[in-house]
Formats: C-alpha cells, structure tokens, sequence
C-alpha cells in the first residue's frame, strides 16, 4: 500500500501492465515440416507478418516472416518453391514471455529491429503473438490508468484544489498536471504525490495558486528575526 501526502488514505499502485494481457491469441502457428502453400495461406489469413514454427512439444523452434516467403517465392528456381518451414524459418526466434512488462517488450522489438514476436510461457510454449496494435493499445492503457490515479490523488479531501480547474493529461507516461490550488503549498504537496505513482516517466507542473503561504512563511521568519535582541 502507498500512503497519500494529501489526506492519509492509502491507495494501491497500479499494477504493470504485462504482455499477457494485450496479446493476441491463439497464435496460429505451423511445424517445422511445413510447405510453402500452407505458410502462404496461413499468414495471409492472419495478417500478422510471422508465423511461429513449432516443435511437436509447443515450444518456439523459430519464425516465418512474410519477407522470407516473399524472397523463397523470388528466387530463380523453376515451378512453386518446395522449401518447408524448418529450412525457411530464423532460429532462435526472439520471443518475450507473457508476464514480462510491456516496456520490456517494447525494448527487446527495439533491439532486434522487429514487429511482431511470439509470446511464450515459462516452459517456451507458445501462447500468444505480440504487435504494434497490441502494444500501442497497452501503451494507451497505461496513460489512462496513471492518469486516473493522478487524478484521484488530486481530487483527493483535503488536497486544495479547486475541481473545476484541474487538468490532468499524460502521453507516453509523461503527466501534465494543470489547475489551481488553495496555496503554493498544497500545490507543491500534489506535484510531491503524484510524482510518487508507480510508473510515470516525467511530470509536468503548471499548476497556479490562490495564496503563496511561502511568502507569508518568510516574510514572518524575518520580523521574528529583526526582533530578536542582539547577540552582543
């Protein structure tokens, strides 16, 4: 549990969103005895850019890409190509597993140049396939949710803010927190919760204030100061 700055509550940080549930499944997937037809029809009626092969126990032997079919099909040979799955297909296949985070995902396909991977279970059977839509959606996902935290954080009792002034935006795990509050200091106690959120890459503050009580603070420090007997 995480303790709120603003009014004492306690509130649960949003859980990582895993790859397991964006991915796209069943994964269709052909053996590595495959003919070229086959893999032809089954990645046309996918229309997902791989085709997983696997091993008679369901684990991740390698991957079809379109652009191998493409380039089989373009070689000089005469009639249809006869090359099968196992000879086409690039082993080891970048795989990401299902209860890895999406950024994870997002880092391995950066790595490897691709876009599509086969998610796999603990035993490296596969169990799903991973894409730009997946990823873009769970990307989404996740700017929602941090926003609705961010925002139950500041409407919060208690925080100083003035509800109908409150804006609150996030892109790509960057917050933008706009609004007013009561004082400077309720304004610098939101911006030190919100930044606390599991999660969030970057926050942006524009928030305003009524009263700057910093000011007050320091202008009563000093009288306090002038006041006081000198030291001699």
């Amino acid at each position: 549990m995480v303790q709120s700055v603003l009014d004492g509550t306690s509130r649960e940080p949003a859980a990582p969103t895993t790859v397991r549930s964006v991915m796209s499944r069943p994964a269709v997937a052909v053996t590595p005895d495959t003919d070229f037809s086959t893999m032809v029809a089954a990645l046309t009626a996918t229309r997902r850019g791989i085709l997983p092969v696997v091993a008679p126990d369901g684990t991740v032997a390698g991957v079809v890409a379109a652009s191998d079919l493409l380039a089989a099909y373009a070689a000089p040979d005469q009639g249809p190509p006869s090359i099968l799955a196992g000879a086409l297909m690039t082993a080891p296949a970048v795989s990401v597993t299902q209860d890895q985070g999406i950024v994870q995902a997002l880092a391995v396909l950066d790595r490897a140049s691709l876009h599509h991977l086969p998610v796999v279970d603990d035993q490296g059977r596969l169990v799903g396939l991973l894409g730009p839509h997946d990823l873009l959606e769970a990307l989404r996902r996740e700017d929602d949710a941090l926003r609705d935290q961010a925002l139950a954080v500041a409407l919060a009792p208690g925080s100083g803010v003035a509800p109908g002034a409150l804006r609150v935006d996030c892109e790509r795990g960057r917050l933008v927190l706009a609004g007013r509050t009561r004082t400077r200091s309720d304004a610098a106690a939101l911006c030190l919760a919100v930044a606390g959120i599991e999660g969030l890459v970057g926050l942006v503050d524009r928030l305003r204030w009524e009263t700057d009580d910093t000011a007050v603070a320091s202008t009563e420090d000093q009288e306090v100061r002038d006041e006081a007997p000198s030291g001699h």
